[in-house]
């Protein structure tokens, strides 16, 4: 009974496929059917106002140039954001500006490397003497000596040693460094 229903089956497809097969070639007879299906009969030009060639178009778009934004199309990055004009901030000095404030120059130091620890009197002298240490020197110093050819020394006191640059005039302080006891 099995084999009688695949028969069955073989046949009606054997079928379709000879109807599909024939109605590939019907053509409509001219007549009601006929007139419905547009898309065998001759096609009518489109209505152009004009439909020849403009052969100075073609010759002015044929000699034009390219004229590139920057822009790489075959880059994966985006394109670059639009340059923004920054406005002209006046400075000062200019006119318009702030005025120019005059910057206090810096604390006039000894060189970092320069350690005052320490101070004393001569027995019979009343001149102060201030001893200072860079690296592997000793600076013993009156009050009024020159310090390295460039620092006067006008004042030595308990805990600071105030100092004058000679060039300039400007003045600074060192304090004393306290070097604790040596075991």
């Amino acid at each position: 009974m099995k084999q009688q229903k695949q028969i069955i089956v073989l046949v009606v497809l054997i079928l379709v496929a000879v109807g599909i097969w024939g109605w590939s070639f019907y053509e409509p007879k001219s007549g009601s059917n006929g007139n419905n299906s547009t898309f065998l009969q001759k096609p009518e030009p489109l209505n152009f106002p004009n439909p020849t060639i403009r052969w100075d178009e073609v010759e002015r778009r044929r000699k034009a140039e390219y004229k590139g934004i920057g822009i790489n199309p075959f880059s994966t990055e985006g394109p670059r954001p639009p340059v923004v004009p920054v406005p002209h901030v006046p400075q000062p000095g200019e006119a318009g500006g702030p005025p120019v404030v005059p910057v206090a120059p810096p604390p006039l130091e000894l060189p970092a490397s320069m350690k005052f620890f320490g101070y004393g009197n001569v027995p019979n002298d009343s001149a102060r003497r201030a001893f200072l240490e860079d690296g592997d020197e000793v600076y013993i110093v009156n009050e009024g000596d020159t310090l390295m050819g460039r620092y006067k020394i006008l004042k030595i006191n308990n805990a600071s040693l105030e100092f004058e640059e000679v060039g300039s005039g400007r003045r600074g302080q060192k304090t004393l460094e306290d070097q604790g006891p040596t075991a």
